[in-house]
């Protein structure tokens, strides 16, 4: 049974590793027609162009949680990919190390949590400096509450393969 839950363990951590990538790297955070954008682009109809960029003829910097954000989600990114790395040694390099366990599930479930805090910052922030509602909350958003979620699941799942 300890070997079946680590294997589900990684492939937690590996389905939330991928959707945190596509999170970070779609440009649909916010969806307010016809304009949307994400972390790094934003898009008018179908021209897209970078945030930093648009900023910049302003001669303004971008906000600072966009910057938190991307590096919150860029950080849980890394600390998955640790899991994944710490949890397939412990599978079958190091199978006597239980050590080895408790990385692999501090670090998915740290992972997750900043995942989410940084979509959560994201979120508030837009909502509270502008306009725009709930409703307008769009894909990458979702994908990176989704991502934090299942990161999560995968460290407890490394907890429990640890004990049994």
């Amino acid at each position: 049974m300890e070997g079946i839950i680590n294997y589900i363990g990684v492939a937690c951590s590996a389905l939330s590793l991928i959707l945190d990538i596509v999170a970070v790297a779609i440009p649909n955070w916010i969806s307010d027609s016809p304009v949307h954008y994400g972390l790094w682009k934003i898009c008018f109809s179908d021209a897209c162009f970078d945030i930093s960029d648009i900023f910049s003829l302003k001669h303004l910097q971008e906000p600072d949680y966009l910057k938190a954000t991307r590096a919150l989600l860029i950080i849980g990114l890394i600390m998955l990919a640790a899991a994944i790395v710490v949890a397939v040694l412990k599978m079958f390099v190091m199978k006597d190390n239980s050590f080895l366990s408790s990385g692999a599930a501090g670090s998915a479930i740290a992972g997750g949590l900043l995942i989410l805090v940084g979509a959560i910052i994201f979120a508030v922030k837009e909502i509270k400096e502008s306009d725009l509602t709930a409703d307008t909350l769009s894909s990458g958003f979702a994908l990176a509450i989704v991502s934090g979620a299942i990161a999560i699941l995968a460290g407890i799942l490394f907890f429990i393969g640890k004990n049994n």
